[in-house]
This record gives structure tokens, C-alpha cells and sequence, in this order.
């Protein structure tokens, strides 16, 4: 019974025995990869704006749907106008430093290496600045009694229309009003001068200032109101005094009409004109000179004297130009 016994104690201390132990390895999860619920897209059209060089560009933002994000802006080809950057958030902004047109394409990418790219185009300005023409660099030469002598005293270039124009200081010659950079209407008063600045502004907010000065002058004239020429077969020669005008003008005259002058004359109308007259201008006078006609001659001559100097191109003083009536008799 013994022997049984201890039979029975082996079978039950074998049974609960810790089992000799092995090697076990556990492999780890495999994380998944992300999966988006819809693809990476951009917009199909990208808000972009004209610029002007100097003005900050207002902001666009580009956004992005889908993927996973966070997303990675760049630009891929092409480039942005210089001065303008493509933020972390897809905002492009800055302030445009050169003029042209850009064209480029902007590319979104996400963290699950998906890619969507826009196209992109910005045309830039050149920037806003006024300038005096060159008849007015120094000063702008008028008569009093013209209207728009001068027509622009002023030019544009850059920037981007439409412009405003307003007075920030100085006054305007008596008798004008401004219209963009011209003055409109006829210099009255005194004669002297006035200093005044215009600015102006563009469609972007960018300003510009003018500052011309311009000198009135008396009127041009002539003096010898209905001064007689000459008799029947006598040679005329008359010289008039021309006052009034700018300095260093350019005044020309012409005969803008010719009446007859009564009866006893031949030929009894006053035109053609008779052969072989010169009339002339020149400093400071103008020189009418008629021959002896062959036979008698009469009329009644009307000379326009005006100032060809320009202030702007082709244009002249345009108020009534002075006149003197010539009588030449033949009786």
C-alpha cells in the first residue's frame, strides 16, 4: 500500500507542475493607413485680382476639400509676382514690387501624399505717378482771355483707372474750373501768377501730386485800328505794334476777310487780292506791304493775329484773336 501511495503522490505532483516554459514573440498591430472619405480637390477657379506695384494686394485665400489633411501649398510652375508670398493657409498676400502679368499653377498637397493643383494668373500695374508736360515744367504760359489754353497741363502714367482728381492746395487761375489735369473755361483778372497742387488717386488707393504754376499774360493785340494804307497807285507800306502775349510767343497773322472799299476803285470787288502783298510778323511788329498796283485798288482788310505757342500739343489760345482793320482807298 505504500508503494501505492507513493505512486499516486508522483502521478499528482507531475500533474501540477509548472510546464517548462518557451519562447513566445507577439506581432504588433499594423496601424491603418489614412483613408479619406472624399479625394483631394481645389476650387475650379482661383479669386485673383489685379495688383499694383506699391499698393498691398488684398489677400486671396485658397482653400482645399478633402484628402487629409493638413495640407501643403506651394507653387509648382511659374511664379507669383515678386512681393507676393503663398502662406501656410493657402493665402497669398504681399505688396507687388514689379509690373507685368504673372502666370503660374499653385499645388495643394495632403498628408496622405494626394495632390490637387489651380492655375493662376495676376496682372500688375505699374505704379501711379503724374507728371507736368514739358511746356509746363517750368511754368504754364496764358493769355488772359483764352479758354483751355493750355488743354492737360498734366499726364498720368501706371496705376489703374478709373482716376480722381481734387485740389489740395493753391487756387485755381480766376475764371477756370479743374477737369482731370486740364483747366476748363477762360483765364480772367489780373495778370501775375498762382502756384496750386492737384492729387490724384486711382482705383487702388494710390495718389499721385501735380504742381504746375501758371503765368497769365495780357492778351495779344494789335495796334493801328483802321489805319488808311494808301491812295490810288501808291505802294503801302504799314508796320503795326503787336502788345500783350507770352514771352518768346509765336504769333502769325492772316487776313481774314477783305470789304470793298467804296466806289471809284477797280476793280470794284477787292479780290483777288493784289499781286505781289506780303504780310509779315516779326519781333514785335507785323509788316503789311502792298505794291503799286497797276491799276486802282481799294478795300477794307481785317488781319487775326494769334499766338501759336504751345502750351499743349496743337493747342493754342482760342478766345476772339485780336484784330485791325486796314482801310486801303482808291479814290
Amino acid at each position: 500500500m505504500r508503494s501505492a501511495l507513493v505512486g499516486a503522490l508522483i502521478v499528482v505532483v507531475a500533474a501540477c507542475a509548472r510546464p517548462t516554459s518557451t519562447a513566445h514573440q507577439t506581432l504588433p498591430t499594423p496601424s491603418p493607413s489614412p483613408t479619406p472619405t472624399t479625394p483631394l480637390a481645389l476650387a475650379a477657379t482661383a479669386p485673383f485680382h489685379s495688383g499694383e506695384v506699391g499698393v498691398a494686394y488684398a489677400a486671396v485665400a485658397l482653400s482645399a476639400t478633402g484628402g487629409v489633411q493638413p495640407y501643403t501649398w506651394s507653387v509648382v510652375a511659374g511664379a507669383l509676382p515678386a512681393g507676393l508670398t503663398i502662406g501656410a493657409d493657402g493665402t497669398v498676400s504681399g505688396t507687388p514690387t514689379s509690373a507685368g502679368t504673372f502666370n503660374f499653377t499653385i499645388q495643394a498637397a495632403d498628408s496622405g501624399d494626394s495632390k490637387a493643383t489651380i492655375p493662376g494668373s495676376v496682372p500688375i500695374a505699374a505704379a501711379l505717378s503724374a507728371s507736368l508736360i514739358p511746356a509746363c515744367a517750368t511754368q504754364c504760359s496764358v493769355e488772359l482771355g483764352c479758354a483751355s489754353a493750355c488743354g492737360d497741363f498734366g499726364q498720368v502714367s501706371g496705376g489703374v483707372a478709373p482716376y480722381s482728381y481734387a485740389l489740395t492746395s493753391g487756387q485755381l487761375p480766376a475764371g477756370t474750373s479743374l477737369s482731370g489735369l486740364t483747366l476748363a473755361g477762360t483765364f480772367v483778372g489780373s495778370s501775375g501768377y498762382v502756384r496750386f497742387t492737384v492729387q490724384v488717386t486711382d482705383s487702388m488707393g494710390a495718389t499721385a501730386m501735380v504742381s504746375p504754376t501758371f503765368w497769365m499774360y495780357e492778351h495779344i493785340a494789335l495796334s493801328g485800328d483802321n489805319t488808311t494804307c494808301y491812295r490810288i497807285f501808291t505802294s503801302c507800306s504799314l508796320r503795326l505794334p503787336i502788345s500783350g502775349g507770352v514771352p518768346d510767343g509765336k504769333p502769325y497773322v492772316v487776313i481774314a476777310s477783305v470789304a470793298p472799299a467804296g466806289q471809284g476803285c477797280w476793280p470794284p470787288s477787292p479780290t483777288p487780292l493784289p499781286a505781289g502783298y506780303t504780310l509779315t510778323v516779326s519781333g514785335g511788329y507785323v509788316d503789311l506791304y502792298i505794291p503799286r498796283p497797276g491799276n486802282g485798288y481799294g478795300g477794307v482788310w481785317t488781319l487775326v493775329l494769334t499766338d501759336h505757342t504751345d502750351c499743349a500739343a496743337n493747342t493754342y489760345c482760342s478766345s476772339s484773336p485780336a484784330t485791325v482793320t486796314i482801310g486801303i482807298e482808291c479814290t
